[in-house]
């Protein structure tokens, strides 16, 4: 760089510094002050008093039974597929425990009645598992598999003549067009070629 040069830029630098040095730095603004809040007072009140209560004019009849609420019903099928799963792995046990959870929400569900018998037949406690083969028949006397489940206990037992009269119900009651029905039927069948 030559002298000229440089004494330029120091001159054109130091005229910038002048000129910014030579402004007066602008005023601070003020803080302002908080907005003060009006204080409300409540408008005085007097001491509210109770309306009389009135007399009954009969007296009340007790309340029936209420009816099992959706959320009940939905939380007794939800135990119900529970306990269907230990009974299908064999957890005789925590089947019946789960079966019995379902009949005290839903007392007049068959099926858990049916499925708690298989447990207790399962589990060989094969009193048990008849009263429940009956109370379910007794609920759904349509539904087929009740009857082959108890005919087969009546067989176990040496009561032929029972377990041919539940055979023969169950054919009778069981729908040809259900495909669940349709293994009932071939089960019955089968057990009944066997007298």
């Amino acid at each position: 760089m030559t002298k000229i040069s440089a004494t330029l830029a120091l001159g054109i630098g130091l005229m910038v510094l002048a000129l910014a040095c030579s402004e007066p730095a602008p005023a601070p603004t003020p803080t302002p002050e908080p907005t003060p809040v009006p204080t409300q007072t409540p408008p005085p009140t007097s001491t509210p008093v109770p309306a009389p209560t009135p007399e009954p004019t009969a007296t009340p009849e007790p309340t029936a039974e209420p009816e099992p609420t959706p959320t009940v019903q939905t939380a007794a099928l939800f135990e119900y597929s529970r306990a269907v799963r230990l009974l299908e792995v064999q957890e005789f046990d925590d089947a019946i425990t789960a079966f019995d959870l379902v009949i005290r929400k839903l007392p007049d569900f068959g099926r858990a009645y049916y499925r708690r018998g298989l447990a207790f037949y399962g589990d060989e406690r094969l009193a048990l598992a008849l009263e429940d083969f009956d109370k379910a028949v007794e609920l759904e006397p349509e539904y087929a598999a009740s009857y082959v489940a108890r005919a087969k206990l009546h067989l176990d037992e040496g009561r032929k003549l029972e377990a041919r009269a539940d055979l023969e119900k169950a054919l009778e009651v069981a729908n040809p067009i259900n495909i669940y029905d349709r293994s009932v039927i071939r089960e019955a069948r089968d057990l009944l070629a066997l007298f």
